[in-house]
């Protein structure tokens, strides 16, 4: 029978060594990723001094943690303040990672959270540069009347709250471009007019959600909100539709309120923000610019 020889004490301390050489790389990886989130929220930049003395960390490695991102692009020194500040890379390296992202997976469990809450059909659309197309729908189930929408359809933007929600924060000549004048009517209840649609697209913003109050088709009724990218643009949108018998202006409020939080719960999922200019005035019980 052979004997197992005992390691020597080279291999011992070749471990010890790989083990000390792993833990400063995990340590140096740890500082430089404190370092880019500090330096992410402050958009002055800040000087090696001051980064160390914010994290606890050595001035000379701290200098050196700085000078490898410089390298590889992901902060940036101002050649007058010497002060280092994250760089454009980072958006990139977020998009890549956005763009791998599908919407459609997000919204889905979000789609079917709010169609349970409120009992109404939810339908999730994409911005386009025509305008937009529906790209999934949630029905409710249990022989209950839903209004449903057609996938691959292109929502009318004047006469719709997923083409309003979609176009609330574009310019008037953004809108004019897939808004052609003369508005068409569907219903009594359609704007027709092209300030009145900016009009209500500014109401769209100050209260975060948008309303189709039987525009497109009589005794349906329609809320949605948009849902925002990493600049705050909005690329998509999610909403809801129900007969204006069930969709009362008395519960248009509520039932916004409930599709504004699923589509910032999107937004957040697809790490996208809410831009400061959507939804600057609490929203009102009223149903300011809806009328009966």
């Amino acid at each position: 029978m052979t004997s197992q020889s005992a390691p020597s004490l080279d291999e011992h301390t070749g471990d010890k060594t790989a083990d000390t050489s792993r833990g400063r790389a995990a340590g140096s990886l740890a500082s430089g990723l404190d370092i880019l989130e500090l330096l992410a929220r402050e958009a002055e930049g800040l000087g090696v001094t001051a980064v160390a003395r914010a994290l606890g960390l050595d001035k000379g490695n701290t200098h050196r943690l700085l000078r490898v991102l410089e390298e590889r692009g992901y902060v940036e020194q101002d050649p007058t303040t010497k002060g280092f500040r994250a760089s454009v890379q980072l958006i990139s390296l977020a998009g890549n990672l956005l763009r791998g992202m599908d919407l459609v997976s997000v919204a889905r469990p979000v789609m079917r959270q709010l169609s349970d809450e409120t009992g109404e059909a939810v339908h999730l659309a994409r911005r386009t540069r025509a305008g937009g197309v529906y790209v999934a729908q949630e029905r409710q189930k249990g022989g209950i009347v839903t209004v449903e929408t057609e996938i691959g359809a292109q929502p009318i933007i004047h006469a719709t709250a997923t083409g309003k929600a979609l176009f609330c924060l574009a310019t008037d000549a953004e809108v004019s471009r897939v808004v052609h004048e003369p508005l068409q009517s569907f219903t009594t209840r359609t704007l027709t007019r092209f300030e009145d649609l900016l009009a209500d697209l500014r109401r769209v913003r100050e209260r975060g959600y948008a309303v189709d109050d039987e525009e497109l088709n009589l005794d349906v009724r329609c809320v949605a909100a948009p849902i925002f990218d990493l600049y705050g643009s909005p690329v998509a949108s999610i909403g809801l539709s129900g007969p204006a018998a069930r969709v009362a202006l008395s519960q248009v409020d509520d039932l916004g309120q409930h599709v504004r939080t699923a589509a910032v719960r999107i937004t957040q999922e697809l790490g996208g923000h809410v831009p400061a200019a959507f939804a600057c005035r609490p929203p009102s019980s009223s149903g300011e610019g809806l009328t009966d």
